[in-house]
């Protein structure tokens, strides 16, 4: 049975490099979601606005 276990064990290595599984290599993420919060000025009633990923978030009053 020693040689059947080796062979499953090539079989299991044989697609990522002698490696038994894949080697993580993605970064992680630099564009972070946002979620804003809008505040009407008339009645004070708060909302969140559609979350996107950005960068950098610049608000700027209308």
């Amino acid at each position: 049975m020693l040689n059947h276990g080796r062979r499953r064990l090539e079989r299991k290595k044989s697609g990522y490099g002698s490696f038994p599984k894949e080697i993580f290599h993605k970064n992680a993420k630099i564009n972070k979601k946002s979620t804003p919060l809008l505040e009407c000025t008339e009645c004070g009633k708060k909302q969140y606005a559609k979350s996107y990923r950005v960068k950098r978030l610049e608000l700027q009053e209308v």
